[in-house]
């Protein structure tokens, strides 16, 4: 029987949704009986979290050591590198988060195997499987196979559904990953992190991003009153960013992040190619820009060609009225 494993990424006691996303599908491929799917955690592992996955895979495997204790790559690929290769497995996935785009690529050299990045799409069927990933701004989808295995896939979070937890519970495996000081020569010295209260962009269902049209950083107010009224999280474009007028971690686009919502609102945003890099499988988009050529109607499913100063606070106000907030 084929194995494969999924990463899941973890933080305190929630999991990352597109882990649970991959899980779902590993459910649906384990029903064929042709294919064991075990979800693999690396370091602390929260009882809550456990319980959690015990209803996604029929076999957890919670790897531990002190030196995965807090993220490091050398680290995490090590040791994910080594159960792959004891347990010989055809495939390793994981979603495209920053963690995942950060240290598969070393798995990948570990294992001396190919990798299929930010795959939006899995032609499970074929023979072998079919990975479906944009490239060139989304206007190309290219379909990937492997001729051997292992191989690495990472996928594009929002691109698959997640499945109600199953009734039935899998089985909890705990291993030492025995990693030594010798072997990994980083460490992790301090961590800062901010509170959040947002849903990270990556996983968010709506986002209402913002360009160069709000004009300062003062007036993105708007956008965040429309994104509380319908539970989005505000993003931005990287001149928004160069501009200091939003944070690093909400840019939409190739040097920042790659987001796939069920809604994505663009306002004052021009559409430059670096920016719809980080959008274009956005399940519906509706543009509001004052300029009619703006590139951004090119890829919007809805376009407003009207001031933004007076289209986002109209929505808001009616959005208000329809959900009651």
């Amino acid at each position: 029987m084929e194995k494969i494993l999924v990463f899941v990424e973890t933080k305190g006691e929630e999991v990352k949704k597109a882990s649970l996303e991959l899980l779902s599908e590993g459910m649906k491929l384990a029903e064929t009986g042709r294919i064991a799917v075990e979800a693999v955690c690396l370091g602390p592992l929260a009882a809550p979290v456990a319980e959690r996955l015990l209803s996604y895979a029929e076999t957890l495997i919670a790897i531990t050591d002190p030196l995965l204790e807090t993220y490091a790559p050398e680290a995490y690929s090590q040791a994910l590198a080594a159960y792959a290769k004891e347990t010989e497995a055809k495939m390793i996935l994981a979603g495209a988060t920053p963690m995942g785009r950060d240290f598969l690529p070393r798995v990948a050299v570990l294992l001396g195997c190919g990798i299929a990045s930010d795959v939006t799409a899995v032609k499970w069927l074929d023979e072998p499987p079919t990975f479906v990933r944009p490239m060139y701004g989304g206007k190309v989808l290219t379909e990937v196979s492997f001729s051997g295995s292992p191989f690495i896939v990472t996928t594009r979070p929002n691109s698959f559904g997640v499945l109600e937890p199953s009734s039935k519970k899998g089985r909890l495996v705990e291993r030492q990953a025995g990693l030594g000081p010798d072997k990994v020569r980083t460490k992790v010295l301090k961590i800062e992190e901010r509170a959040k209260e947002k849903v990270d962009l990556t996983e968010a269902d709506i986002i209402v991003s913002g360009g160069r049209g709000l004009k300062a950083a003062e007036n993105f107010k708007v956008l965040e009153e429309l994104a509380e009224v319908i539970g989005a999280t505000v993003g931005a474009t990287r001149s928004v960013v160069d501009a200091k007028w939003r944070d690093q971690e909400d840019q939409v686009g190739k040097s920042g992040k790659t987001v796939s919502p069920k809604l994505y609102i663009a306002t004052g945003i021009s559409g430059a190619i670096h920016h719809i890099m980080g959008m274009d499988t956005s399940k519906v988009v509706l543009a509001v820009n004052r300029d009619q050529n703006a590139i951004i109607f090119n890829y919007a499913d809805y376009g407003i060609v009207a001031d933004l100063f007076e289209v986002i606070p109209a929505m808001t106000e009616e959005f208000r009225k329809r959900l009651g907030r």
